[in-house]
């Protein structure tokens, strides 16, 4: 059965919002972490930004599967066409899934400095947050 035209244009609309607001959480926590790690945490507190970092492989996955739903529900949508389908289908979830591995090393790295501290090792971590950030923001809207 065909969707009406208000249908799909309501779907279309929701995948946007939903892509624009995965992404938007997305780099926030990028830039919040980097934020705390250039403050030197220390004990616990430093744990619980090795498990926020973590955390961003899960918030990675959230805007490739956003991007992915965006790429069906809104295909006909300038904001997809404009750029292409496979912009959404493949390029932003490449870019997703290296940003999720590579913050998982770093949340290794960091664990791994609550044990065996390593000098300067928060200002390192927040260095490559802001390389997978800026990495990140050449593919993103």
């Amino acid at each position: 059965m065909a969707q009406s035209l208000a249908t799909r244009v309501l779907r279309g609309t929701r995948a946007i919002l939903k892509y624009k607001k995965e992404r938007d959480i997305l780099m926030d926590s990028i830039r919040r972490y980097i934020a705390t790690l250039r403050q030197v945490p220390e004990g616990n507190y430093l744990i619980e930004i090795a498990l926020n970092i973590q955390s961003l492989k899960v918030q990675a996955d959230k805007m490739k599967w956003a991007s992915q739903t965006l790429a069906i529900d809104a295909a006909s949508m300038s904001f997809v066409s404009s750029k292409s389908t496979q912009y959404y289908t493949v390029t932003i979830p490449e870019a997703c899934d290296k940003v999720g591995r590579h913050t998982r090393q770093l949340s290794d790295i960091l664990m791994d400095h609550v044990h065996r501290p390593v000098v300067n090792t928060e200002h390192a971590i927040a260095l490559e947050l802001e390389d997978a950030l800026a990495d990140l923001s050449i593919y993103l809207d």
